[in-house]
């Protein structure tokens, strides 16, 4: 209900984001007082270049009449990062065609419009990364917070996936019976991989961060779900196979906290991975 007020989350108001990235905002509204929530968006230069104003409606889930289900008896989430306005932001989308977005921002407010003082939230604010040049894979992970919504980081920086592999064997036959007599094949014989299954596990980088994502970093450390988010895909609704979102565990163990009296430059390493395993073929 006052402008310093926060959404469910330990990031900082100010976090990065590609202008492919999925991802959202958490909230409770106890007092039933969220009338909208206000974007600004920016160019590069800090330019206001739109805006637009998301009303509670019930259109958005907010209200549901026939079971009189208001705002203030519900978890909220709201899609306000890149990839979701572009789904059905045509303002926005506008904004991606004309090239005028990219390396801008995207302010994200919650509003009481019927109050003296509307704002009823700290203001965030998403800043858009420009398109890297340097050529690294860019992994956005997401995680289970302490208040039980999502977070989310991209990392830019370098990183290094491999592959371990684990697999079955058998002792084969030298040769076929099938035949009227048993006929010895030399490509046949000793012992054969049966099944092999592969493990995939990803290195990766922070870019340089403040200290002020050091919280957001620790609950990434003890989240106990933690998944890699695929980037923009304009799939149809009715899309039966879903690739955005891909379950991930967290191999890195321990977490120092890093300070700019103590380290000067802040960058982390996390390694993850794949929870499902790679198979190509098995005998």
């Amino acid at each position: 209900s006052t402008q310093t007020d926060s959404f469910l989350t330990n990031a900082p108001a100010t976090q990065y984001a590609n202008l492919e990235d999925y991802g959202t905002v958490a909230f409770l509204a106890p007092n039933d007082n969220l009338t909208h929530i206000k974007l600004v968006y920016q160019n590069s230069a800090g330019i206001q270049i739109g805006t637009e104003n998301v009303d509670r409606l019930g259109s958005n889930g907010a209200y549901n009449s026939p079971y009189n289900t208001r705002i203030y008896q519900q978890l909220m989430y709201f899609g306000c990062f890149p990839a979701n306005l572009r789904n059905w932001s045509s303002t926005f989308q506008a904004l991606v065609t004309a090239g005028t977005i990219q390396g801008g921002s995207i302010s994200v407010t919650a509003y009481d419009s019927t109050a003296t003082n509307p704002k009823i939230s700290k203001e965030y604010i998403i800043n858009i990364n420009c398109p890297d040049t340097k050529g690294f894979e860019s992994i956005r992970l997401c995680w289970l917070n302490q208040w039980g919504v999502w977070d989310y980081y991209t990392f830019t920086q370098k990183s290094v996936r491999s592959v371990s592999t684990k697999g079955s064997t058998y002792e084969q036959l030298a040769g076929t019976w099938n035949e009227a007599a048993y006929r010895v094949d030399s490509y046949k014989g000793g012992k054969k991989a049966f099944r092999v299954n592969a493990t995939e596990k990803i290195k990766m980088k922070t870019d340089f961060v403040s200290e002020s994502e050091n919280e957001m970093f620790e609950e990434l450390i003890n989240s106990p779900e933690v998944y890699i988010l695929e980037g923009y895909q304009p799939d149809a609704t009715t899309s039966a196979l879903n690739q955005y979102v891909k379950p991930v565990r967290l191999t890195t163990s321990s977490f120092v906290k890093k300070t700019v009296a103590n380290d000067k430059l802040i960058q982390y390493t996390f390694e993850v991975e794949k929870s499902k395993t790679l198979r190509t073929q098995s005998v």
